[in-house]
């Protein structure tokens, strides 16, 4: 066997062991994804249980709801800063807890805006720009299911008279993607987690430094001024005459 065909073998197998690991990640994470939904099914809508508990919302931890908002992106909020007590199925946005999967889409879009509170620039570019995988909307347009980033499907419309008339919507709600009570996502792919990259630095420390930095600047256009005009020393004449 010769050296290029063993190399060519072993990275065949290090891309399929590749593939392999990235399938195992996709589907653990849609079971992942479904069961959740499931468990979310059997107990909605909030006030079977909720009714006669007299809640305030100020809690962290839900053993029941499987719940943990004392680590995470949410680890600074409570129950009561997202629902409304006691019954909790109303959200601080107006609107009303509605399932993926569970609830038609158009329900579960208004949950976007409670989201757009806390986070009003990612909003705006889930509206406006490719944040939410925009899908194209045409009278009597058939719908195919597209493959997205990070293998999130989403719909778009084969319009059958031409593309007019187009108007474009958000093709999942926020909710669909992010967990609200753990609404990092998970990748689904091999590579390191964004949470195992190095913290930027502080900003006072970026302050500082750069304020350093312009110190340290002045000091050097200083000194080269300072050895540019300052007058050469001559040697004296009584030292010329010993010459």
């Amino acid at each position: 066997m010769t050296l290029v065909l063993r190399k060519v073998i072993i990275l065949a197998a290090l891309v399929a062991i590749a593939l392999v690991s990235l399938a195992s990640i996709s589907i653990a994470h849609a079971a992942s994804s479904e069961k959740n939904k499931e468990y979310y099914k059997s107990i909605y809508p909030c006030t079977k249980c909720h009714l006669s508990m007299n809640l305030n919302g100020m809690t962290k931890k839900s053993s029941f709801h499987h719940i943990d908002l004392t680590k995470g992106a949410h680890r600074g909020l409570y129950c009561a800063n997202c629902h409304t007590p006691p019954t909790m199925i109303k959200l601080r946005s107006g609107g009303f807890v509605f399932i993926p999967g569970y609830h038609n889409r158009s329900l579960v879009m208004q949950t976007n805006k409670l989201c757009a509170i806390c986070h009003p620039k990612e909003y705006q570019d889930y509206m406006n720009l490719v944040h939410a995988n925009k899908t194209y909307v045409c009278p009597g347009g058939k719908v195919e299911i597209i493959h997205g980033y990070k293998n999130v499907n989403y719909d778009f419309h084969i319009c059958p008279n031409g593309y007019k008339n187009l108007t474009t919507v958000p093709a999942r709600a926020c909710v669909e993607c992010h967990d609200p009570h753990d609404p990092v996502f998970k990748p689904l792919n091999i590579l390191p987690t964004p949470s195992e990259r190095p913290a930027p630095p502080k900003e006072t420390s970026i302050a500082i430094g750069n304020v350093l930095a312009v110190i340290g600047a002045l000091v050097v256009i200083g000194f080269a001024m300072a050895m540019h005009y300052s007058p050469q020393v001559r040697p004296s004449r009584a030292a010329s005459d010993r010459r």
